[in-house]
């Protein structure tokens, strides 16, 4: 059995930073580059309790096992501030996905964020649901939820194709306020154009940072540019030594 020691170098590297960055976060404050749809995120969200509407958060069509579940997670993360900043509202919180798995984390979220406000009672697990089992399927029950739950506020946080377009667009035409990412390139390209506030890239991954769901999300971010900045000076140092000779 090979094993990758590069990898594992840079696991084991990645790790030290994270830990290294969390002890530090309390008195070193990270400081992130804006991102428009985070701050508006936060103001919205604010604005439906206050008005007694719906936060609606979609964890995409991806299943929990494979690659796609890690927007899925990333949107848990999400999934817990919200929940927890709306618990104590007319109406918290309400999450969908295409894969019962995952509707099962979406609702131990839910109840957890309850919880650890003492508003246990408030809970109901209808409030995390499967809505289909293919991605078209899923978005074809988007619309009755954004409009039977009055929601104003519209996340798309998770793996989508295509149908992601679809379910930022049904949202749009509530005028709700849309925040749509997805780890797909085309997914993104579509979201970006239906969306109005898209996330490109890696900023789908931040919300738990920028949300300021714990110190090890924080920590994460900060890690990663380091990382980046280490490959970085690796490459231009494998570069320059193979252009001088030194190594083949």
């Amino acid at each position: 059995m090979s094993i990758d020691v590069v990898g594992l170098t840079v696991l084991g590297v990645f790790i030290l930073l994270l830990l290294i960055f969390a002890s530090l976060g309390r008195r070193w404050q990270p400081s992130f580059r804006k991102l428009p749809s985070y701050e508006a995120l936060g103001t919205a969200i604010e604005r439906a309790v206050e008005a007694g509407e719906r936060v609606h958060v979609s964890l995409g069509t991806g299943s929990v096992i494979g690659p796609e579940s890690a927007p899925a997670m990333a949107g848990l993360v999400v999934l817990s501030r919200v929940a927890s900043a709306t618990a104590m509202s007319d109406r918290p919180a309400v999450a969908t996905t295409a894969d019962g798995a995952m509707a099962i984390l979406a609702q131990d979220t839910l109840r957890t964020a309850h919880a650890r406000l003492g508003a246990s009672e408030r809970y109901e697990p209808t409030s995390g649901r499967m809505l289909g089992a293919t991605p078209y399927s899923y978005a074809a029950g988007v619309p009755a939820v954004l409009a039977n739950e009055n929601v104003s506020v519209h996340i798309l946080n998770g793996s989508f194709g295509s149908e992601g377009a679809l379910a930022a667009d049904f949202g749009e035409r509530r005028q709700a306020l849309v925040v749509g990412g997805s780890d797909d390139v085309h997914a993104q390209a579509l979201m970006y154009a239906t969306a109005e506030h898209p996330l490109v890239g890696e900023e789908i991954y931040a919300g738990g940072a920028y949300l300021n769901a714990g110190v090890f999300h924080g920590a994460s971010l900060r890690a990663q540019d380091v990382l980046r900045v280490l490959v970085i000076l690796a490459i231009l140092a494998g570069t320059l030594l193979s252009t001088l000779g030194v190594i083949p």
